[in-house]
């Protein structure tokens, strides 16, 4: 009877081992396969907007505190990152966005004011320049331990804020202005500021630096607005390959001649980076030929030599036609006879190369 109830005790406490191992483990959509930070911080984000905050992650690449940082990259949201390492190399991540509605009122506030900012600007840095100028004209630098000082509410509602208000606030107000910038951190220099990616090159923006300690109100500084990598290691120190393959990753290569399109007023000026690889419209084709006096395609869809179907993408269409202004016609470049019709902003031009 002992031998009998011992054999029952066993089986009984390998099912509860077997029902928690089964209870504890991450169901199959909870398990990523991303092999890079980059990735990691991609998936982590959608699954936060299909309503999951945690993913166990296999590969021995992964590194929170880097996923931390393209986390914060990505979002103007002050968020956190939870981790939880197994015996196995397992890696489990939990992202948590606290105070939600709150940031997100913070947000869309930031986004208005930087709509507003920008929108008398012809050209992408034009733009860039008029919301670093109203952001830092309208908060105060001031060191506190407050929360909202890090949220980009504490630039757009309560007009105090430390770098990393600053930062997720000039992130937010380029987003309102159709603009795809970026924030950045260091944690040696316990300090943030942003980055954009302009005709294909990086450049770097810290509005905390350029805005005077103490206070002098309007007075606005410009010594950290668009510098090179170059330029900010001077001053500032970060982990330039992560986030320059982070860069990468955002930033399709033909986006670089959207935006040079986009200043020379022959593009949408609402194109952001999302649309570099959607498919072409017909009539955005039509009225690219038109402007231009070329035939850059017939169709935005056709047959390839190989026999297979294929759809032109936005940013191959804007590349054909940035290509196209450099074309010699009647003895001048394309672009010359736009910039005589005043069809391209002639300064623009000039100062692009043309």
């Amino acid at each position: 009877m002992r031998r009998w109830l011992k054999i029952i005790v066993a089986v009984l406490v390998a099912a509860a081992l077997v029902w928690v191992a089964w209870w504890k483990a991450p169901s199959h959509e909870d398990v990523s396969l991303a092999k890079t930070n980059v990735d990691a911080a991609d998936e982590l984000l959608a699954a936060y907007a299909d309503g999951r905050d945690t993913l166990l992650f296999h590969s021995q690449e992964i590194d929170e505190k880097q996923v931390y940082h393209l986390l914060q990259a990505q979002e103007p949201y002050l968020s956190t990152l939870s981790a939880a390492a197994y015996h196995n190399g397992n890696l489990q991540l939990t992202y948590t966005v606290p105070d939600r509605q709150e940031q997100q009122q913070g947000i869309t506030a930031a986004q208005q004011a930087g709509a507003q900012a920008a929108a008398e600007e012809q050209t992408i840095e034009g733009k860039l320049k008029a919301i670093h100028d109203v952001l830092i004209r309208s908060c105060v630098y001031e060191e506190t331990g407050e929360q909202r000082a890090q949220m980009a509410a504490g630039v757009s509602e309560d007009g105090s804020a430390v770098c990393a208000g600053y930062a997720r606030a000039f992130s937010a107000m380029c987003d309102g202005a159709g603009l795809d910038v970026y924030y950045v951190e260091d944690d040696e220099m316990t300090h943030a500021w942003n980055a954009v990616r302009l005709y294909g090159e990086t450049y770097f923006i810290d509005c905390t630096y350029d805005d005077p300690v103490p206070d002098q109100g309007q007075r606005v500084g410009d010594a950290f607005f668009m510098l090179t990598a170059e330029e900010l290691r001077e001053t500032h120190t970060w982990d330039e390959a992560l986030y320059e393959d982070f860069l990468d990753d955002q930033y399709p290569a033909d986006f670089a001649y959207i935006q040079r399109m986009q200043d020379l007023q022959l593009a949408d000026s609402a194109l952001r980076v999302a649309d570099t690889d959607c498919a072409a419209e017909q009539d955005e084709l039509d009225a690219l030929n038109a402007l231009l006096g070329t035939t850059l395609a017939a169709s935005v869809s056709g047959t390839n030599e190989d026999g297979e179907e294929y759809t032109m993408t936005r940013g191959e269409l804007y590349h054909l036609g940035y290509d196209a202004l450099w074309d010699t016609v009647n003895g001048e470049h394309r672009i010359e006879q736009l910039i005589d019709r005043y069809i391209v902003p002639p300064i623009v031009a000039r100062q692009m190369g043309f």
